[in-house]
């Protein structure tokens, strides 16, 4: 073989590869829908990390209006933080599971070698949730078995981004993960229809008790009450948008609680038909999540 024929061939070589990586990245297109929905609905879990104290602190402060002696909206506003800083910190933890889960639906996006079909520009750099996690001491809600899952898929989520230039995303990787991955959905799961559902509702049913006593107070026997009574009446305007807020939050957490449930559905069938991705633009599982995600966006810009 001649020298220029040696030489012609080397620089085919590169082309050669890149075509097969193309090859590659078009069988991986479910892969990269489903990270980009996964990341996503870490998103719409994001809010109710923080909205747990936040709402015990609405709800100490509806207290507080109600209670009798002087009152001091400021004063019982520092009162609302303190009584609710337990809750912060547990709100602290659960936004790290959002993160790990996050960090790993990126990555797998990422390695997957083609543009996600939806929600593509979601997709960010890795946030660090393992070197996060691995100081947190376990709680009741988020104990050392969970934490320890929500580690295993953050650094997961490191080494497949540090890894995606030497190797291809192999099923291997997706079942290693598989169990971790349950655990921390399942751990997002109660934090969100268990412990910050449960939180919503107290504070609604403080809340709308509250509103029925100023529809109560609001009551002018003659035209002459009514100007005393106009405090009262202008009050249920707030009280109602605070519920209605409430209300619309607490519809949040079910259907995030509902499209979770389709993300384990989605990996599993991403592990169970990985042999058979080969040219494949779609999975029945992968979609169906993809819809409920879209679903869930469709909802909230229609506010």
């Amino acid at each position: 073989m001649s020298m220029s024929n040696r030489r012609l061939r080397a620089r085919r070589a590169p082309a050669a590869i890149a075509l097969l990586l193309g090859g590659c990245a078009l069988q991986m297109q479910p892969v990269a829908d489903f990270g980009a929905a996964a990341n996503h609905l870490a998103t719409t879990y994001k809010p109710f990390a923080s909205g747990i104290a936040a709402s015990c602190e609405q709800r100490e402060r509806y207290i507080a209006l109600g209670n009798a002696g002087a009152f001091d909206d400021a004063v019982a506003e520092r009162a609302a933080a303190v009584r609710c800083a337990p809750l912060k910190e547990a709100g602290a933890t659960a936004a790290l599971f959002g993160q790990a889960l996050a960090d790993y639906a990126s990555a797998l996006a990422k390695v997957s070698g083609t543009k996600a079909t939806v929600f593509d520009s979601d997709i960010k750099d890795l946030s660090g949730a393992a070197a996060k996690l691995e100081t947190k001491g376990g709680t009741p809600i988020f104990d050392s078995h969970k934490l320890g899952a929500a580690t295993k898929i953050a650094r997961a989520a490191a080494a497949l981004v540090m890894q995606e230039k030497l190797q291809a995303l192999t099923r291997a990787t997706l079942q290693d993960n598989a169990d971790a991955l349950g655990v921390v959905v399942d751990a997002m799961k109660t934090y969100a229809d268990k412990i910050y559902a449960g939180q919503l509702a107290d504070t609604h049913e403080l809340m709308a008790g509250e509103l029925r006593r100023l529809v109560a107070a609001s009551n002018a026997p003659t035209q002459g009450d009514v100007e005393a009574r106009l405090p009262w009446r202008y009050a249920q305007a707030a009280a109602r948008v605070d519920i209605e807020a409430n209300e619309l939050e607490a519809r949040r957490v079910r259907d995030f609680a509902k499209a979770a449930d389709a993300l384990l559905a989605a990996h599993a069938d991403l592990i169970a038909n990985f042999d058979k991705l080969g040219g494949a633009r779609r999975l029945e599982l992968v979609s169906a999540f993809v819809n409920q995600v879209k679903a869930l966006n469709d909802d909230a810009a229609a506010l």
